[in-house]
């Protein structure tokens, strides 16, 4: 028994003595040290001759791409990558900006953990010094990279169809035609940390890189098919059909004049009872383009005709709210 409890004070003295050697090692001149998270070191030239820029190129931007193939002028519509060099982590960042603004640094790494699984970073685009828009908040990002890596990358136009992240900067702007004027144009990104919940999420970070470059519009001729600058294209024509759709979204009285209709299904699609297999209704997809305030936008609804037992009724209705993908665009996309 008396060997138990020898060891027992044995064991709380090594883990006092642990706690002790933490907290010193907090220390530093009598004042708690901030702990910052380990970070990938990166020593290259590309990441010291260019901390806190964002960098751009037209080609695949990997770390070690050559300086050389940075570019200062941009032809708007071609491919185009992004790199951003922090001088911290984005989580560093804002542990440190957080210090510098008078925090204390046994509160903020009292909170530190949450920064490991709720940090992420927005890409900013202004244009000609206005405010475009930015990346989605619900991008998703390697937690590892948000704590331990100083630099990110992002893609303007990686020429494919599919959307990597930053690629909803380039269609947001081809939304924005009024701005898109022949000419030379200054772009600017600014690389934003933020804090999505808990300790330190109301806080006004700053960015942790910028850059700019030349962008050259060549030409301002609106595609109007263009699904990323204005419409989808339709996939079934039937003008009586329309025009019965903008009577029933114009019944619902929205407030705003449907201006141009799509229908994107390519067929109707029929839901039957369950149980008897008989049709209830059928519906389309469509989009309806619509103005506003003089603003322009678009948004996708369902239509539907219901069935009568021998066929469908000629009345046709908005089916639910619409699907809630409003997205505003260039007056220029409806046709004249």
């Amino acid at each position: 028994m008396k060997n138990i409890i020898l060891l027992f004070c044995i064991a709380l003295a090594v883990n006092s003595q642990a706690q002790l050697l933490d907290k010193l090692k907090e220390k530093v001149g009598g004042k708690s040290k901030l702990i910052l998270y380990p970070e990938e070191k990166l020593d290259f030239p590309q990441y010291h001759n260019n901390i806190g820029k964002v960098c751009f190129s037209n080609e695949e931007f990997e770390r070690t791409l050559p300086e050389s193939q940075y570019i200062k002028t941009y032809n708007f519509g071609d491919k185009l990558s992004m790199r951003a060099w922090f001088a911290n982590s984005p989580a560093n960042s804002m542990l440190l900006q957080l210090e510098q603004s008078g925090k204390k640094p046994r509160e903020i790494n009292d909170n530190r953990s949450s920064f490991e699984y709720q940090t992420k970073v927005l890409f900013v685009l202004y244009l000609d010094g206005q405010k475009v828009t930015n990346t989605s908040y619900a991008s998703d990002f390697k937690k590892s990279d948000m704590y331990g890596l100083a630099t990110h990358r992002a893609e303007f136009n990686d020429g494919t169809d599919d959307l990597y992240f930053g690629e909803t900067l380039m269609t947001d702007l081809k939304r924005k035609q009024d701005l898109l004027t022949p000419g030379t144009h200054k772009l600017k990104i600014e690389v934003m940390p933020i804090k999505t919940a808990g300790y330190g999420d109301d806080f006004d970070y700053k960015p942790i890189a910028v850059g700019e470059i030349d962008m050259i519009v060549k030409n301002n001729a609106i595609d109007r098919n263009d699904p990323q600058a204005c419409l989808p294209v339709a996939k079934m024509t039937d003008k009586a059909l329309q025009a019965k759709i903008i009577t029933a979204y114009k019944n619902r009285n929205f407030g705003d004049t449907p201006k141009e209709i799509r229908i994107t299904s390519d067929r109707w699609y029929i839901s039957k009872n369950e149980y008897t297999g008989i049709p209830l209704r059928r519906a389309v997809s469509v989009t309806v383009g619509k103005t506003k305030n003089g603003k322009c936008s678009y948004d996708e609804y369902s239509f539907a005709q219901d069935y009568d037992g021998t066929q469908y009724q000629n009345e046709v209705y908005l089916l639910g709210e619409g699907i809630g993908t409003k997205r505003e665009i260039s007056c220029k996309c409806f046709t004249p």
